[in-house]
């Protein structure tokens, strides 16, 4: 086969990655970079953590101000009254997938009103 008509080729959209609440997974929205891959996200818990890119998909996954992405808070470390709790940021949802969970109430109603705030 040529390699045009492999690159015409559409691809099939894939049902997006949902959260396993049983694994403590939760959704974020980014509110702030502060550079390399440390940047805060705001949860559905309504807590605010700083986040961390694993080093798995570093290199792969740009996060921006705004976006939808998956944490996983970390469960053993002690929580200082001065500092976030920490969370890796596992995955992040593109444009279309963010409708995708809403149109399938995975993000819940109040999460997309604080959304709209930022």
């Amino acid at each position: 086969m040529p390699k045009n008509r492999r690159r015409n080729q559409t691809e099939v959209t894939k049902r997006p990655r949902i959260p396993n609440y049983r694994n403590d997974e939760l959704l974020g929205v980014c509110t702030e970079i502060y550079g390399g891959e440390h940047m805060q996200i705001k949860a559905e818990d309504r807590k605010t953590y700083l986040g961390l890119i694993r080093g798995k998909i570093k290199k792969r996954m740009w996060v921006r101000v705004g976006d939808v992405v998956l944490i996983m808070p970390w469960a053993d470390m002690t929580v200082r009254k001065d500092k976030d709790p920490k969370a890796h940021i596992i995955w992040r949802y593109t444009r279309t997938q963010t409708n995708w969970l809403q149109n399938h109430r995975y993000i819940k109603p109040e999460f997309l009103e604080d959304m709209q705030n930022i």
